[in-house]
């Protein structure tokens, strides 16, 4: 329909600054979670809610996306696109369709009257008990005391922060919740996060049970105190689980430290038992330190009846920069290359076109389309340190990536 154009045609228009505010604990203020972190929208420390809807950067994100003008915080899903990502803009183009007549009340100076949060994704907390390798403090509580060692440094937001504990922000987003379509979980750990079991009972208790629930989620833990997720999971009518698993057994465990495998198998298992209905997948971050395993985890899980074939999700990492797959030298990629072909064979002999064949040709296509090889002694820097504070060796649970001692 032509009126909708916009929404199918464009390469830069998202209904995002129309339908939702992404908050940090800190209380930091982004357009979405795949903005560029370093460019805040404001701070609920200093503003309100409905203040920073209207304030000047968010105004003139709308007007950049009315007149199809490129916005640089919104540069990661461009990318991602050229890579045939189905992004998060897409998404909510596609799916928040009848939010259209918002767009249609933004005055000239990019102004919109009503504050909305039909899509709602706040992270709530840092609280978290893992410190993956491509994390830190701001969203991880755990990482606090290694990243005082590692940097030297004290960082200047606490180890533990919770933006509920703003009561102003608190009392602004009740209200809110009773218009909330559809609410994003992420972390810190959202399973183990007070206010996260306070804002699903409001919505039990006010009959709002087909608001559509999105975790992505570490998936240690099936309980927080004496509540049971598998049973809040079981009381909504739409519930799409993202665990956030990035390799098997030791590797796994040395890119999220925390991570106990063993439990990770057991709470999969007990949620096919508990919740047969509701969706899983995984979303691995595709990073240098599992790219090559990706294929081989995601075979063995599919064989031992762990995942639906389809149910895999790339999260193609592009931040911090120095872990990008792409900083793989050219010389180096052809068994990586090599063996995603092949793996995306056996997908397609076996079970068709579809996400999971998409997904690893998003990764194959995102891989060969630059060089960041000149970012080897950046990784090698930040990885090194970790591996020595961690008692931990990368290279011998990824022996593929062993070329990087040469660079040393």
């Amino acid at each position: 329909m032509k009126k909708y154009s916009k929404l199918y045609n464009s390469k830069v228009f998202c209904m995002m600054p129309w339908i939702h505010t992404h908050i940090w604990p800190s209380g930091k203020a982004f357009p979405c979670c795949m903005s560029d972190s370093t460019v805040e929208y404001g701070n609920l420390n200093d503003s309100s809610l409905e203040e920073i809807w209207n304030n000047d950067k968010y105004k003139q994100l709308r007007k950049n996306m009315i007149n199809d003008d490129e916005t640089k915080e919104c540069s990661r899903c461009y990318e991602m696109e050229k890579s045939n990502v189905f992004t998060l803009r897409k998404m909510v183009n596609k799916y928040y369709i009848d939010h259209w007549d918002r767009v249609e009340t933004t005055q000239e100076d990019g102004t919109v009257e009503e504050l909305n949060m039909g899509y709602m994704d706040i992270r709530v907390s840092n609280i978290c008990n893992f410190r993956c390798r491509t994390c830190g403090p701001e969203l991880s509580s755990a990482w606090y005391e290694e990243h005082v060692k590692l940097y030297g440094y004290t960082p200047k937001d606490p180890k533990m922060m919770n933006i509920a504990d703003n009561k102003k922000f608190w009392d602004d987003l009740q209200p809110l919740l009773l218009t909330v379509e559809e609410a994003c979980w992420a972390g810190g750990e959202p399973i183990i996060t007070e206010e996260h079991y306070k804002i699903l009972d409001f919505w039990i208790e006010n009959k709002m049970k087909d608001v559509r629930l999105r975790y992505t989620t570490n998936f240690s833990n099936l309980y927080f105190k004496k509540k049971s997720i598998l049973e809040y999971w079981n009381s909504f009518n739409d519930v799409r689980i993202a665990a956030s698993l990035d390799a098997m057994g030791k590797r796994g465990e040395l890119i999220r430290a925390g991570m106990e495998w063993d439990v990770i198998e057991k709470n999969r298992r007990q949620m096919i038992k508990e919740c047969p209905d509701v969706y899983f997948e995984i979303t691995p971050t595709v990073s240098i330190m599992n790219v090559y395993h990706l294929p081989d985890f995601h075979k063995d899980w599919i064989g031992r009846g762990l995942l639906e074939p389809q149910n895999v999700r790339m999260n193609i990492l592009t931040y911090p920069t120095e872990y990008r797959i792409q900083i793989i030298p050219p010389k180096e990629r052809k068994k990586f290359i090599d063996k995603y072909n092949e793996h995306i064979k056996w997908i397609d002999d076996n079970f068709g076109d579809g996400d999971a064949k998409r997904g690893f040709e998003s990764v194959l296509d995102f891989l060969q389309q630059e060089n960041y090889d000149n970012l080897i002694p950046d990784f090698i820097n930040r990885n090194t340190p970790i591996d020595e504070l961690r008692g931990e060796s990368l290279y011998q649970v990824a022996p593929e990536l062993k070329f990087f001692r040469d660079y040393e």
